[in-house]
């Protein structure tokens, strides 16, 4: 494995609790996913680039194909247990998970640059990247960027939902003219903050496309095409997704806090959506109304 390509999971997997999605399936044909270690039932986690390979030759049976991460950091990541309480989580990535098809990038890109510049203008712009995912995007801002006084009177999660469901609110509508105008039905952008959500790692490949996830500096999201993410011909990657202001997302999240609440879920058992999302709820109506 690219020794690159072992820093960045690496790096960026520090603290986190990790996954392997495998090409091998269960009884039931589905894909398995592995979160444990075989012996000591311990939460998978890296500290090194090393381990990046170790485990890939652990897992060797299974065809291991892509790594992902929680979003949530965690204190220590010794047994079940530590993944089982909300209080050994010391900090959390707020994500905006934009989902689409592969060939309705240019909305997707849209909606990623919609999200930055709120942020940037509310005063959020140095610990800010886009992720490519290999299919969609996400944008994430840097855990970090909440400071230790504030995750220490705020559960970190709690704020992490909070902000990242402030602003798809707010720019709900924008979404949904992209989405008309661009022809993109498929484009959705969601909350899934929860309390062991995974998200896919940079330079990790997607679990079904032959697609790599690659960072992006979210002022430079035109210059990026998918195909320079394919796999095998990875053409760009930013490393600036290490960038962050320690207390830099303080005042927003706290404001989104405050409006919002915290996370909607009890940890480790989220709610189940009573309705359709806002947006496919619009888009159906949006359907009608052009029928009529």
């Amino acid at each position: 494995m690219n020794p690159r390509v072992q820093r960045e999971i690496a790096d960026y997997s520090a603290e986190r609790w990790i996954a392997i999605h495998c090409d091998k399936t269960d009884d039931r044909g589905r894909k398995l996913l592995v979160r444990y270690s075989r012996k000591t039932r311990k939460p998978l986690k890296v500290k090194e680039p090393s381990d990046i390979l170790r485990l890939m030759e652990t897992f060797q049976r299974l065809m291991p194909r892509s790594i992902y991460a929680t979003a949530n950091l965690y204190g220590k990541l010794e047994s079940e247990d530590d993944v089982a309480f909300i209080d050994n989580v010391i900090a959390c990535t707020p994500t905006w998970d934009i989902d689409n098809e592969l060939g309705a990038w240019e909305a997707t890109r849209e909606a990623a640059k919609e999200i930055v510049k709120f942020l940037a203008e509310n005063g959020v712009s140095e610990s800010v990247y886009v992720k490519f995912t290999g299919r969609g995007a996400h944008v994430q801002v840097h855990p970090y960027a909440f400071s230790p006084e504030v995750r220490a009177k705020h559960n970190p999660l709690d704020l992490a939902y909070a902000l990242v469901e402030y602003i798809r609110g707010k720019l709900q509508p924008r979404f949904i003219e992209l989405a008309v105008r661009l022809k993109a039905e498929s484009l959705r952008v969601d909350n899934e903050m929860d309390f062991q959500r995974l998200f896919v790692c940079p330079l990790s490949v997607h679990k079904q496309l032959n697609m790599v996830s690659v960072c992006l500096d979210p002022e430079r999201l035109d210059d990026f095409t998918p195909e320079e993410a394919r796999l095998g011909r990875v053409k760009r990657h930013w490393e600036g997704w290490r960038n962050h202001r320690v207390g830099e997302a303080d005042a927003l999240a706290v404001k989104a806090y405050n409006l919002v609440g915290g996370y909607p879920g009890t940890y480790g058992k989220p709610r189940r959506r009573k309705h359709p999302p806002l947006e496919k709820q619009i888009w159906s109506f949006l359907q009608k109304v052009e029928e009529d």
